[in-house]
């Protein structure tokens, strides 16, 4: 895996293979999905991502924000607003979702801790 595309798109892949093998509740006999305790785990591994999404983002933004200062983008004929406003757009939402995935790390962790008590 080279640069950060590849890497965006094996974890894209990678969540898209959890919410499948995720479909059916956990049941004896399914090798890593058996028992709460696997449950918890994905628990925990999700988590981490959402942890980890804000700062890509606050990156992500903060290169937008950087390239616009020093050189000036073009946009294409589809575009209704300038480049600045559109960087301005980008670089806000990005804020907005850096906060998203914060709350959402949050939530899984609570979601872990009441998790931490169950057994099979």
């Amino acid at each position: 895996m080279t640069g950060p595309v590849a890497a965006a798109e094996q974890a894209a892949e990678s969540l898209r293979r959890v919410n499948h093998l995720t479909l059916a509740a956990p049941a004896p006999g399914t090798p890593g999905w058996e028992d709460v305790g696997d449950l918890y785990r994905v628990l925990g591994e999700l988590r981490l991502l959402a942890e980890r999404l804000p700062q890509a983002c606050g990156q992500l933004a903060r290169h937008l924000e950087r390239s616009a200062a020093g050189h000036a983008y073009g946009v294409d004929d589809m575009a209704d607003e300038p480049a600045p406003v559109l960087v301005a757009s980008a670089v806000l939402a990005l804020d907005e979702a850096q906060g998203c995935a914060s709350r959402t790390g949050e939530h899984l962790n609570e979601a872990m801790s009441a998790v931490a008590h169950l057994h099979a």
